[in-house]
């Protein structure tokens, strides 16, 4: 049976009628208010959009918004100070010369000019000058409109400025200037409108080095912010600008023009009456010359400070952290000594004659001497011509214009000058005419003999570097008179300590810094030759195996070395021999013979052991005989460092040159420990004292050039082999000095050149500066305590003291004698007790009994071969 389905069906509903329902239209709205809700749309669309643009910039730019908080930790590159011993500044290390002032010290001038040219509503907005905006905007789409090659207009506060220094580029950027006007909020809110302008003042790059408002004061007019004048503090507010472009040495027009449009803004902001602005444009720009150091001075001193600096600081103290160093430098020594060594190694030069070995300006491809540039010249121009102005006696280089046989044509810098041929110059050219010597293009070394001030032409520019031959050639021109000199191949130096410190006082390490670096005073092992004597003769006199009249036979000796193991036949500097001889006639005639002869007694080890003693650290020092005669190589400072022990009673101090270092905020990082040690006893180094006066003082000595200043000095000359070293070592009983002359290789300085003849001159003359001193300074204060007297006596006792007459020799420093000594008479030649017949009594210093037992004789004269030959 099948299974059947039935499936219903839906019943359809019943078709309903069709009713059309008739359209009502609908009532439009008026056209005003469709309008206003389109505006309206577009408006709520745009500010959406603008804070959409405005908070995503804002979150784009800030991302790497550097943080003000660094501001509290920032620390601008300031300058490292070098001091003299008397607190003046002898040398700058900076990357960036800055002097940080606060704004009390800074002039209300300058303030004002700052604040007129810059940000003349800076003390009303809160880091961002809507007017100045306003205004920028406008200015920049003329400037877009006309196509002109300006730089656009910024509108940046100071504070803006400062923060796009401190933290940003200066590329004209959107994102740059978002960023600037962010941090010039923040700014504003964290430091007071005072904090803000310091800051800005002493931030920024001026040119010529200087960074911030006082070291640009410094640069251009050499005084402190605090004394500049109207014009002074107009023309450093314009250069803010643009240093480069405003340059005054570079572009003077460009530099006067920018003053006075400060002159003018002043004006406009009520800073000046228009009066007072036209009296003021009316004044010339007048800015101290560029260059106005003297980099040469000191210059191997301050050398040896900064390296001292950079091996225990490092470069970035040195040249961002502002360091004050005091040094013991004396300035006045310091010139003295430069003086006398420099002037001295050019008198040696010309005694070897004239050199052709000059540049020519025409060889080197210049096309006229009258017209050239520069640039096509390498190393130009000369260093010395980078002064403003010449002083007579000074020396500097000329270009030979034209030349014949009695005169020449130079020119120095802006100068022209006749040179001519006179008698001195003959005597060391060995020529007879000026065309034997020059020739038109050499640049020679001249010495200014004088000045015509009447006709000096230096008053237009006296800031610009003129490297031309601007001037015609006529007589009016000519302003110079000077005469020929050269430049010297000799090197030397010069080194003084005070005993009693151990402080340097004078340094010079060569002809000069810029020619070489290389510091002969302190780096250069040169042999000592005699000037190492007299520490010998000290170990002699301690061990108490001699005595200042111990007899030596001065004669050809062969001697043999067993400690070399070879023969040794030494001959004395004159080849003379004057038999029996005392030790103290042995050194101040600087007998050969009779040194090598001590030196066997004691032994050339017991010469080594006192050598380093003295502080000589020279690894050439052996105990051989040819040690006598000063083989070793060894350092000036040394030798200057163990003389000093001499005065200093045995005591030698380790030279040192910095006495302490501060940091910019005056905290003391460093100060000197005087380092000491006794090497000798009083009565020793006393009997060495005499002795080294004897080469001085008495007949015969070595040192004798430096008797005529009368006053208590002692010294020792030292020659080398060949004459390729000479050196001269003394003191007083304050100071001690060292010159040493020679060539950078063992070449002779020249025939019979000693250390007398060759090294002594400079230190007489470096002495006889210093004892004028002393005794100026002697008579001042004498004088004072005079007048203090005759005031309360009511009457005058300048002339009426006993013993106060003019003339009468100042004792002001002696060599102290100390206890445990005796001064008996003796015969200086023979080394015995005097009698009435001998011919050269002489009061010679003892330990107590070691003085000479017996008196002198005719057959002890005989032995002295000289003994009867004038004293």
């Amino acid at each position: 049976m099948g299974l059947t389905i039935r499936i219903r069906r839906k019943k359809r509903p019943a078709r309903q009628p069709i009713i059309e329902i008739p359209q009502v239209e609908k009532a439009k709205k008026p056209l005003g208010r469709r309008i206003m809700k389109a505006v309206f749309l577009f408006i709520l669309f745009s500010t959406a959009c603008g804070l959409g643009i405005t908070f995503g910039t804002f979150f784009a730019v800030s991302q790497n918004l550097p943080s003000i908080s660094e501001l509290e930790e920032y620390e601008p590159n300031i300058i490292t100070y070098i001091y003299a011993s008397n607190g003046e500044v002898i040398g700058e290390y900076a990357i960036e010369k800055r002097i940080e002032v606060p704004l009390e010290e800074i002039s209300d001038v300058l303030i004002d000019a700052i604040l007129a040219t810059e940000d003349p509503r800076f003390y009303s907005h809160g880091g961002l000058d809507w007017r100045g905006v306003f205004r920028s905007l406008r200015e920049d789409i003329k400037i877009k409109l006309k196509r002109e090659g300006r730089k656009l207009q910024g509108a940046s506060t100071i504070t803006m400025q400062l923060a796009t220094d401190l933290f940003l580029h200066r590329r004209q950027t959107i994102r740059r200037k978002l960023k600037e006007i962010l941090l010039s909020f923040q700014i504003e809110k964290r430091y007071t409108k005072r904090q803000i302008l310091n800051m800005y003042c002493n931030q920024f790059w001026l040119g010529g080095g200087a960074y911030g408002v006082e070291s640009a004061s410094q640069l251009y007019f050499g005084k402190s912010v605090s004394e500049l004048n109207l014009e002074e503090a107009a023309f450093i507010a314009g250069i803010l600008r643009g240093p480069s472009v405003y340059d005054p040495y570079k572009h003077p027009d460009n530099a006067l023009n920018r003053r006075n449009h400060v002159f003018n803004r002043m004006v406009t902001e009520g800073y000046l009456t228009r009066t007072e602005a036209e009296e003021a444009k009316a004044r010339p720009l007048e800015v101290l010359p560029p260059r106005r150091e003297t980099i040469e001075f000191a210059a191997y001193f301050r050398e040896e400070v900064r390296r001292y600096l950079k091996s225990n600081y490092g470069d970035a103290a040195i040249y961002r952290k502002g360091l004050k160093v005091y040094t013991t430098l004396n300035p006045a020594y310091q010139r003295y000594a430069e003086e006398e060594l420099l002037s001295w190694l050019r008198v040696l030069d010309k005694r070897q004659g004239w050199r052709d070995d000059k540049r020519n300006l025409l060889d080197e491809g210049l096309e006229s001497l009258e017209e050239f540039d520069a640039s096509s010249l390498q190393n130009w121009p000369p260093y010395s011509w980078s002064k403003a102005s010449f002083e007579e006696k000074e020396i500097v280089e000329a270009v030979v214009l034209s030349v014949e046989d009695e005169e020449a044509s130079v020119k120095v810098k802006d100068y022209t000058g006749i040179l001519k041929m006179n008698e001195a110059t003959k005597a060391w050219t060995k020529a007879e005419s000026l065309g034997e010597l020059v020739k038109e293009g050499d640049v020679i070394h001249v010495k200014i003999r004088s000045i015509d001030e009447e006709n000096i032409g230096l008053e237009g520019s006296p800031e610009e570097e003129s490297t031309g031959f601007e001037d015609s050639l006529d007589e009016e021109n000519i302003r110079l008179e000077v005469t020929l000199e050269q430049e010297p191949l000799l090197e030397g130096a010069f080194l003084a300590i005070e005993p009693q410190t151990g402080q340097i006082k004078a340094m010079v390490g060569g002809y000069s810094f810029r020619r070489s670096e290389w510091n002969n005073a302190t780096q250069a092992m040169r042999q000592a030759g005699s000037a190492i004597k007299p520490l010998l003769y000290t170990a002699a006199l301690d061990t108490r195996l001699f005595t200042p009249a111990s007899v030596i036979i001065d004669e050809p000796t062969d001697f043999y070395d067993k400690w070399s193991e070879q023969p040794y036949s030494p001959p004395n500097y004159d080849n003379k021999y004057k038999g029996a001889v005392t030790v103290r006639r042995g050194l101040e005639q600087s007998r050969n013979v009779a040194t090598v002869k001590l030196l066997e007694s004691i032994s050339p080890q017991k010469g080594v052991e006192y050598i380093r003693k003295f502080g000589i650290t020279s690894p050439s020092v052996y105990p051989y005989l040819s040690l006598a005669l000063g083989a070793p190589e060894m350092r000036l400072i040394e030798m200057v460092s163990a003389y000093s022990t001499f005065p200093n009673k045995g005591i030698r101090v380790r030279p040192y040159f910095i006495t302490r270092i501060e940091d910019k905020d005056g905290n003391i990082l460093e100060e000197a420990r005087i380092e000491s040690e006794e090497v000798i006893s009083p009565q020793v180094a006393y009997m060495m004292t005499y002795l080294l006066q004897g080469v001085v003082e008495n007949q015969g000595g070595t040192g004798w050039r430096a008797r005529r200043l009368n006053w208590p000095l002692a010294g020792k000359t030292g020659t080398t082999d060949n004459y390729s070293d000479a050196w001269f070592i003394g003191f007083s009983p304050s100071l001690c000095a060292g010159v040493w002359v020679g060539h950078k290789t063992q070449v002779t300085i020249g025939n019979r050149q000693s250390g007398a003849v060759a090294a002594q001159p400079p230190w007489v003359g470096f002495f006889e500066k210093v004892i004028r001193d002393k005794k100026r300074k002697a008579e001042e204060e004498r004088k004072a305590v005079k007048d203090v007297i005759s005031e309360a006596l009511g009457r005058n006792i300048g002339e009426t003291r006993e013993g106060d007459a003019e003339g009468e020799l100042l004792v002001i420093e002696e060599f102290e004698i100390p206890p445990n000594l005796i001064f008996v008479e003796i015969d200086i030649k023979t080394g015995l007790l005097a009698t009435p017949d001998c011919l050269f009594p002489f009061k010679e210093v003892f330990f107590p009994g070691s003085e000479p037992d017996r008196w002198c004789s005719l057959e002890d004269h005989l032995r002295v071969l000289d003994y009867y030959e004038k004293k």
